[in-house]
């Protein structure tokens, strides 16, 4: 987090003169450095919190997110008109403020032993061997792959379709940006109250409700309805990030939950970085319009499959295994 917080120092020293190199040099510091944080941030909550609340502790960080990208895009619209430095600024010095209290709890420990140091090569041998007896887990991180090339973009093509499409300014970009907030908010705290029996049917139709909703945002060019197709599409979105650590880690031994976690976060964050490219050469090509619609389309299709070949199958298993209470690697049958 600190890494990321000076590579966005960085941007600002350079101000102005910064050439296109060095601005996409730090943009990658500060990406490399956010990938590590997720999957630790992961396995210390699954410490702390009693396994029966997991769930629950999953869908609230989605709130949390929600709120953030709330407050975010409001104070970042505001601060961005008057200067984008001072936004650059604010941003560095939020996430400092944010290292502070992880510091001192890292300091105070909880009194565990020290783990044995063991190689990466050793550690990386283990969980990919591990995704063998994993069905379950193993399939939700091909749906993020899945889904990061798709939804990589994410960004670009609603900034582009506010500013373009709907010929709107920062004013009704950040409007977007704070229904999107509270669309995520409500999606995760939805997904908290399911039953367990439901988790899985409720993913997929999530990735279908999103990609139906995404791409039929892209065809009449209104700001209202477009406000509201955003909204049942991150409602959904909210549905998946509260649903996806839960089933991912639910059948995974509690020492291996950082490193598929790790796996899961990192194969989509390498796959949405590749999308970002793909995408640039399709809105040249087809359009900003087509390409909206056909990244809808493609999450629908990524549901649909998923479910197909292993939500109804891996229901029993699910169900039999409360989220969070890992079986051992190879408990798990693999045609499950």
């Amino acid at each position: 987090m600190l890494a990321q917080a000076a590579a966005v120092f960085g941007m600002v020293m350079l101000g102005g003169a910064a050439r296109m190199w060095a601005v996409a040099c730090l943009y990658g510091i500060q990406g490399a450095a956010g990938t590590l944080w997720p999957p630790a941030m992961q396995r210390w909550l699954y410490g702390v919190v009693p396994s029966g609340e997991w769930p629950a502790a999953n869908a609230a960080i989605g709130s949390v997110s929600g709120v953030m990208t709330v407050a975010g895009a409001a104070l970042g619209g505001v601060l961005s008109a008057w200067s984008t430095t001072a936004a650059l600024c604010a941003a560095a010095g939020v996430q400092i403020a944010a290292v502070l209290p992880l510091l001192a709890i890292a300091r105070l420990g909880h009194g565990a032993a020290a783990p044995a140091r063991r190689t990466l090569r050793a550690d990386l041998a283990e969980g990919v061997a591990a995704m063998r007896g994993l069905p379950l887990a193993r399939s939700v991180i091909w749906i993020g792959v899945a889904w990061g090339l798709v939804g990589g973009a994410y960004n670009v093509l609603l900034a582009a379709y506010v500013t373009r499409d709907l010929r709107g300014g920062g004013l009704l970009l950040g409007a977007f940006y704070v229904v999107d907030g509270i669309a995520v908010i409500l999606g995760s705290a939805a997904a908290a109250r399911l039953s367990t029996s439901w988790h899985l049917r409720c993913y997929a139709l999530a990735y279908v409700v999103q990609g139906g909703a995404w791409g039929a945002m892209f065809i009449p060019r209104q700001p209202a309805l477009g406000i509201v197709l955003l909204a049942v599409m991150r409602v959904a979105s909210g549905v998946i990030i509260a649903l996806d650590t839960t089933i991912l880690l639910a059948t995974v031994p509690g020492h291996l939950r950082g490193r598929v976690t790790s796996l899961h976060m990192a194969t989509y964050g390498a796959v949405s970085r590749i999308s970002l490219a793909m995408f640039g050469g399709f809105l040249t090509a087809a359009g900003l319009t087509l390409t909206g619609v056909a990244a809808g389309a493609a999450s629908v299709l990524v549901g649909t499959t998923w479910w197909i070949i292993n939500g109804g199958r891996s229901q029993t298993l699910y169900t039999g295994t409360s989220p969070g209470q890992g079986q051992a690697p190879g408990s798990c049958r693999e045609e499950s």
